[in-house]
């Protein structure tokens, strides 16, 4: 176990496993023995070491360190934070934490190359990946076996190697993840964490699009209706949760009239949901009035309306936006929704009405505190009735000053309310008018 790390042939690193788990937990080779495992990329032997093996050594923290870096490579997530936490228990050094993380990040950038064809990119990430954590050594022969060692992982042939070498030179530089000595460790994990983020949200968006069209399609043949879905990516305007939580609310609340500012799926939804109630409940009868500034998407909404069977469900009014002056002063481009509201009012008994306000629209684009005029337009023909306002994308730092603004405006005209922040996707924030004499 002498050998220098340039001199192991590849062959060799795939048996060290079981020579390791044979090695005293105090022999000073074990920790070399776990290098030459990383180095060469056997990111199989090192995820299957046994923490009992760890736990005495002196070197436990780097150990684990290098456990936790082959369970990541091999996608074993939950794995790979576990090792890590156990790394830093054991009082491992942040700089080298920061390397291994950087040193993987390298990998895995190689490995997408190397599928999608740059191959001298793709040597250059592997090269740069050990370099990281073995700065200044000879690294020519370790990348090579490195690179052969990802391609079997892949089930690629090995003669993409000699591609890759030949290749290696066309590529001077490549995006450079600076060592923790030139830059702060902050920024290396925050570089470390976006790569991690971007990866595991394309995953999740690829998981969440299969089951959606797996549901679509028992959807299908359970009623034979195609779903209001795209069937390239993920795409509903509102997230399932937040659509689950929406129904809640319509199941749960004898509403007598629902108004939404931004048309789309949750119009649907909302009408699909009020048609089930209707079935046990023969006196229900809720109206809901939708308000759409953009004609592509009042024609979507509607063209999904009519293909539901529930076009005559929804009063879908196309509002173009036109500017708002606001009681706080401020003028909004908004919803042309006024003279609507106020012929709505004159048809209720304000005083025994429940009002739900859906507001997930205009888009952000259209200016600061876009969806603000929402709550003022509906308090200025509704006040005295009890609404409950739900605001969409609360997870966006404009929806929380408008939030803030709200509750103001409230607590300054004697209003009571309570609230509800809901944790979904995007999160949401609800706000009870007129059900408790309660500010919160």
């Amino acid at each position: 176990m002498n050998k220098s790390v340039e001199s192991i042939p590849f062959f060799e690193v795939i048996s060290m496993e079981k020579e390791i788990s044979n090695t005293s937990p105090y022999d000073e080779n074990f920790l070399d023995c776990f290098r030459t495992l990383w180095q060469f990329g056997d990111w199989e032997s090192l995820a299957n070491m046994d923490c009992n093996i760890l736990k005495y050594h002196q070197d436990r923290a780097k150990l684990a360190l290098l456990v936790a870096a082959g369970h990541i490579q091999r996608g074993n997530m939950a794995e790979g934070k576990q090792f890590i936490r156990l790394s830093q228990d054991w009082g491992c050094n942040k700089k080298l934490l920061s390397q291994i993380l950087i040193a993987g990040v390298h990998n895995s950038l190689g490995r997408l190359a190397v599928l999608t064809g740059q191959q001298s990119r793709a040597f250059k990430h592997f090269e740069r990946s050990i370099e990281t954590y073995v700065p200044g050594c000879t690294v020519s022969l370790i990348t090579q076996s490195r690179i052969g060692k990802q391609l079997a992982m892949l089930g690629l042939s090995s003669n993409l190697l000699e591609l890759m070498i030949e290749a290696k030179d066309n590529i001077k530089e490549i995006p450079t993840y600076s060592s923790p000595s030139s830059i702060g460790l902050s920024d290396d994990l925050i570089i470390v964490r976006t790569f991690l983020e971007s990866s595991f949200k394309r995953e999740i968006l690829n998981a969440t699009k299969q089951i959606e069209a797996f549901i679509g399609v028992q959807g299908y043949f359970n009623s034979g209706e195609l779903p209001n879905l795209s069937t390239e990516k993920h795409s509903w305007p509102v997230s399932p949760d937040f659509a689950l939580y929406l129904i809640e609310l319509l199941e749960s609340n004898d509403y007598d009239l629902i108004i939404e500012f931004g048309s789309g799926i949750s119009t649907v939804i909302m009408a699909k949901t009020l048609a089930k109630i209707a079935d046990h409940q023969s006196n229900s009868k809720v109206k809901i009035v939708s308000f759409e500034h953009l004609q592509q998407y009042y024609n979507q909404t509607l063209a999904s309306l009519k293909k539901t069977g529930l076009v005559d469900a929804v009063q879908l009014i196309h509002s173009p936006l036109l500017p708002y002056l606001a009681s706080n002063g401020n003028t909004y481009s908004y919803y042309s929704c006024q003279k609507v509201l106020e012929d709505l009012s004159i048809t209720y008994s304000i005083a025994s009405l429940r009002v739900f306000v859906l507001v997930d629209g205009p888009p952000a684009s259209t200016g600061k505190h876009a969806r603000y005029p929402a709550m003022p337009a509906v308090l200025t023909h509704f006040r005295g009735a009890h609404i409950d306002i739900l605001l969409d994308d609360y997870i966006r730092d404009d929806e929380k000053e408008i939030v803030q603004l709200w509750k103001t405006e409230l607590l300054d005209n004697d209003y009571s309310f309570i609230v509800t922040e809901r944790k979904l996707e995007k999160e949401a924030y609800l706000i009870s008018i007129g059900s408790s004499k309660t500010n919160k």
